[in-house]
């Protein structure tokens, strides 16, 4: 057994009453911790450890329901004659609830952990690559600037205004060229001038 769940048999209560087995599935320890681990894997050095969801694990659960318990606070679950034997005592009633046991019926391993890392390298790859063009923007931003203000005498200027200088040359040519083939540097180039707007 790895794990017990209690339903209230009170139906002001309880949303659902199961039925027959009660399936669940889970891909991580049910445990709580540490010094609670329920549902382990036994490491290469003999130790064991609590599943987690990058083991790829689908574990599937089957419950039955075992008995019948009274539930209070502070006190572990109480069997029919502990309720009769408080009830007698005390004159108030005891809440009943069903003690449903689960037990491990199957593991499925899957690819996930694997699939998880494509996805991290993917998202690393489309960030390099933003990153990539972003750069290869403002250069060439900078170079456009360089040209524009060749003339006027390039060391009387700041490399502020000639970056400027580029961006505004570069809306120009994204206004009158449209867009570059196969390339982002138009729009890197209107964010860039956004920016700087704002």
């Amino acid at each position: 057994m790895v794990l017990t769940k209690f339903i209230s048999m009170n139906p002001r209560r309880a949303c659902w009453q199961p039925e027959g087995m009660w399936m669940e599935q889970v891909t991580s320890d049910v445990g709580g911790g540490k010094k609670r681990v329920r549902i382990a894997v036994r490491m290469p050095d003999g130790s064991t450890r609590a599943v987690n969801v990058d083991d790829g694990l689908i574990i599937d659960l089957e419950g039955k329901m075992s008995r019948v318990v009274g539930l209070l606070p502070g006190r572990p679950p109480m069997n029919e004659a502990e309720v009769d034997a408080y009830t007698d005592q005390t004159d108030r009633p005891v809440p009943l609830f069903q003690q449903w046991d689960f037990r491990v019926v199957s593991v499925k391993k899957t690819n996930g952990p694997e699939d998880r890392t494509k996805l991290h390298r993917s998202e690393d790859q489309k960030r390099l690559s933003s990153q990539s063009d972003m750069y290869q923007a403002i250069a060439q931003a900078f170079r456009l600037g360089g040209a524009q203000m060749h003339g006027e005498g390039w060391a009387n200027h700041s490399a502020q205004a000639a970056l400027d200088s580029g961006l505004r040359r570069a809306e120009e040519l994204v206004e009158t060229e449209g867009p570059e083939p196969q390339t982002d540097a138009p729009r890197l180039f209107r964010g860039i001038a956004g920016d700087k707007e704002a």
